[in-house]
């Protein structure tokens, strides 16, 4: 069941890794989010969230990142680091209904001491929604505004990162939280350099 729903849309954009400098993919998907919020009517919040877990070093400054997004004139709600999902994917993991799935997922984190993008990314969905709690995961821009799970996600994406966001829907299609795949929806834009992932 979902929990504490708002009526506002929210918005992730610019995915950016914690050993990442700004680059021109980053800066596509600021200007794709610029171009479709002409065209909403809706009230909703934006969200970043940084992958810390996946990269071996750390040199990304979040603040200048931060900074320089509101320098272009886009103001951030909200933001996580991609590490703490893995409480709540393990959450996911225990409400999914496939038994196969839920070995093959077992099996690949126990081989290579890894959670997939696949399943972080299901976990920081449903953690959105609020079907699975933020337990404070996700931090605020504003010290006055606390986070509260949305209605509904669009996520604005590379486009090489379809066949993560098609297995992520798939976890939660088998989940007992199944209703939520109704929920998401990706924007996709061109990506000018792919960065390599375990796509399970």
């Amino acid at each position: 069941m979902q929990k504490n729903k708002n009526n506002k849309y929210s918005i992730e954009f610019f995915h950016i890794y914690s050993d990442e400098d700004i680059s021109k993919r980053h800066i596509n998907s600021l200007n794709h989010l610029k171009t479709l919020m002409q065209s909403w009517s809706f009230p909703f919040e934006l969200i970043i969230l940084i992958d810390n877990y996946n990269p071996t070093k750390h040199t990304l400054n979040v603040d200048k990142v931060f900074e320089y997004i509101k320098k272009q004139e886009i103001n951030v709600n909200f933001w996580a680091y991609e590490k703490d999902m893995i409480t709540n994917a393990d959450l996911l993991l225990q409400s999914i209904n496939d038994n196969k799935l839920v070995k093959g997922y077992k099996n690949y984190i126990t081989k290579n001491n890894k959670y997939p993008c696949s399943l972080l990314t299901a976990a920081w969905y449903l953690t959105r929604l609020g079907y699975i709690d933020s337990n404070f995961v996700i931090k605020s821009l504003n010290k006055h505004v606390n986070f509260e799970p949305s209605s509904r996600l669009f996520n604005i994406l590379p486009d090489d990162y379809r066949v993560i966001e098609g297995k992520a829907k798939d976890i939660i299609g088998k989940s007992v939280f199944f209703e939520a795949k109704d929920k998401i929806q990706n924007f996709y834009y061109s990506a000018d350099n792919s960065r390599p992932e375990d796509l399970f």
